[in-house]
């Protein structure tokens, strides 16, 4: 099982033949990892407060689906490689 925190609670699990997006601990997304299609990266530098001269450095991440669910997700850049072992596992898992 892999799995990586994100922003606003949400958590990406990768178990054996599922995927899931999990919010407050309750499924939001549960769909076949041989569903996947495909993933669109970002990295987002933002300031953490308004005003503020503090940056934070993020990574987005949008995975597809075959039959539509879009999975949007951020997080910290430093757990890129989580989100990266992820989609590597999605991509083994995927169907021709």
């Amino acid at each position: 099982m892999i799995f990586v925190d994100g922003q606003a609670n949400e958590r990406l699990v990768l178990d054996g033949e599922w995927f899931e997006k999990l919010r407050g601990g309750h499924s939001a997304t549960r769909v076949p990892a041989s569903s996947f299609r495909g993933v669109t990266w970002a990295d987002i530098d933002r300031r953490v407060r308004m005003f503020s001269s503090e940056r934070e450095k993020l990574v987005q991440v949008t995975l597809q689906f075959d039959g539509g669910p879009f999975v949007g997700f951020v997080t910290a850049a430093d757990k890129r490689p989580e989100l990266e072992a992820i989609v590597a596992g999605l991509e083994a898992q995927r169907r021709p």
